[in-house]
């Protein structure tokens, strides 16, 4: 049988990992003690084939109405894949081209499989392998539902048992066909991987790249947001910010050494508002915000906008550039910010306005400068989700959802988005049905495996 082609490349996986596996027969390095297990679900650098758990996408950032691309740095600064994502292109890669984003998370669901299958039956402590098994379970989740939005539709319920995913893998097999699965069946797998392993977990972990309690509560509330069960996701919210909802006042962090307008935000992972780790798989770029992003923020007193940005410096760039990428590292993990707003829209979805408007209120607090801040207020129910919305926009600009958000707007409220862009003159649209919200998959892998199917463009 063919081999599956997701380019996870099991033997340069491991073999990154040789000097601490032991090496067993036909070539293959095997994991044989609860410590191999950790050492592999620990590894958060790029080694050889194999991601590691930190670097997770970041494609989805050009698609977004949150960035624009200038004209003169267009062809000088960014790739033919950048271009075709930011345009929507028929296609983003050429035939023999990687999709970094395909590749680093099916290797990390390929890792994460092997740890699911096998550690359980190794020899050690059985607390620790219940962990290990659950930390697994989390990342592979993870994985998943980033994938299933980025080369699926958005979850609707009525569509999702025929709306393709990919291909869900839950064994480590290099053998066999590559059938894409449902976006039913994506979320299935997500949320019963979260629920199985939630009690295994500790509440919280003073490293964030390990998952705990609180950030498989946090990434459950985010998945049953995006299938609009809002009830269920208010419940999973509460859940996480009961076990850890430590949020920073910007106001008492100092300046960046090298950026004296940035504010000097803990570098990652010491930053104590993400409870799980992750970053971009491409991790710099220059990322110029879009005027309607701009037009979100109180520019004069919003910290997130103050200092989260700065004048470029080296010619021919100039004007506003997002700076916090290149001082803590892009985050497009799971913060206590993140699942605050996630209650908040809840709250306002199902009723309770007023108390969404008060987390707002929680946040923006610590966000905007001293004796500047002008607390909101909503009159009713919609005002409120409206504002929600905004403050997530906010809040989360350049941490790889807003993409997901507009195609849940979409799908969930009839928002009827549509984006345009100008690139040297030519106009770009999106409109709000179209197909090409969903990613195509590269050619590479179809060429490989012809039982994928592409999406249609």
């Amino acid at each position: 049988m063919r081999k599956i082609y997701l380019y996870i490349l099991i033997l340069a996986i491991f073999t990154s990992c040789s000097d601490w596996l032991e090496i067993k027969p036909k070539g293959k390095i095997i994991p044989v003690k609860v410590e191999d297990y950790r050492l592999l679900l620990d590894q958060t650098q790029s080694r050889g084939s194999s991601s590691g758990f930190i670097q997770s996408y970041g494609n989805v950032l050009y698609s977004s109405d949150d960035i624009i691309i200038r004209d003169e740095i267009y062809d000088k600064n960014y790739g033919l894949s950048s271009q075709s994502t930011y345009t929507w292109a028929e296609k983003y890669y050429l035939d023999e081209q990687e999709d970094g984003v395909w590749a680093s998370l099916y290797s990390q669901i390929y890792v994460a499989n092997v740890v699911i299958s096998e550690v359980l039956n190794t020899k050690g402590n059985e607390q620790e392998k219940k962990q290990l098994y659950g930390e697994a379970k989390i990342q592979r989740a993870f994985a998943y539902f980033l994938l299933t939005n980025i080369y699926g539709k958005h979850y609707n319920k009525s569509t999702s048992n025929t709306d393709l995913s990919v291909p869900l893998n839950k064994k480590p097999v290099i053998e066999g066909k590559l059938i894409r699965g449902t976006v039913s069946e994506a979320y299935k797998l997500i949320e019963d991987d979260i629920n199985e392993v939630i009690d295994f977990l500790p509440p919280t972990s003073d490293l964030n790249n390990r998952p705990s309690k609180a950030s498989a509560y946090a990434l459950l509330s985010r998945v049953l947001l995006y299938k609009a069960d809002y009830n269920n996701a208010l419940i999973a919210a509460n859940k996480s910010l009961n076990l850890y909802d430590f949020l920073y006042d910007y106001n008492t962090l100092g300046n960046n050494a090298w950026y004296k307008t940035v504010i000097d935000l803990p570098k990652n992972p010491f930053n104590e508002e993400v409870i799980l780790n992750k970053g971009a798989v491409n991790r710099y770029a220059l990322i110029y915000p879009s005027d309607d992003l701009k037009s979100v923020y109180n520019v004069d007193a919003d910290l997130r906008w103050k200092g989260y940005l700065t004048t470029e410096w080296f010619p021919p760039y100039k004007n506003q550039v997002y700076i916090m990428e290149h001082t803590v590292g892009r985050q497009l993990g799971l913060t206590v910010a993140e699942v605050m707003l996630n209650k908040a829209e809840c709250l306002a979805r199902v009723g309770d306005y007023k108390e969404a408007i008060k987390i707002l209120n929680d946040i923006r607090v610590k966000r905007f400068e001293t004796g500047k801040y002008v607390p909101l207020s909503a009159s009713d129910r919609n005002e409120a989700i409206t504002k929600v919305k905004n403050e997530r926009r906010r809040e989360l600009a350049f941490h790889g959802l807003r993409w997901f958000d507009l195609k849940r707007y979409n799908t969930n409220d009839n928002a009827n988005i549509t984006l345009k862009r100008t690139v040297k003159g030519k106009d770009y649209i999106l409109s709000p049905n179209s197909n090409r919200w969903v990613y195509p998959i590269a050619r590479k892998y179809i060429i490989k495996n012809p039982e994928i199917k592409q999406n249609p463009r």
